[in-house]
C-alpha cells in the first residue's frame, strides 16, 4: 500500500469528488481513479459508491478512512 494512494483516498473522501480531488492533488481525474482501483484491489473491497460524479463512502470504506487519517496523522 502506497502512502500517495492513502492521500489520494482521504482527499476524494473528503470531496466526494474524483475531479475536484485530481484538481486540488494536482493529478489527472484518471490518476485518481486508478490510485482509488489499486487501493480497492489490494484490500479486495469496494471503498466508494459512484453515483454520477458524485461518490459516497461504502460503510468498509468509512472504516477505512478512519483508519487511513490515522495513519496519515
Amino acid at each position: 500500500m502506497e502512502f500517495r494512494n492513502l492521500v489520494t483516498f482521504v482527499r476524494v473522501a473528503e470531496l466526494r469528488n474524483f475531479s475536484k480531488a485530481a484538481e486540488t492533488l494536482g493529478y489527472s481525474q484518471s490518476a485518481v481513479s486508478t490510485q482509488i482501483g489499486l487501493l480497492e484491489n489490494e484490500l479486495n473491497t469496494k471503498l466508494f459508491d459512484r453515483i454520477g460524479k458524485t461518490v459516497r463512502l461504502t460503510l468498509t470504506g468509512q472504516e477505512f478512512l478512519e483508519s487511513s487519517q490515522r495513519i496519515l496523522a
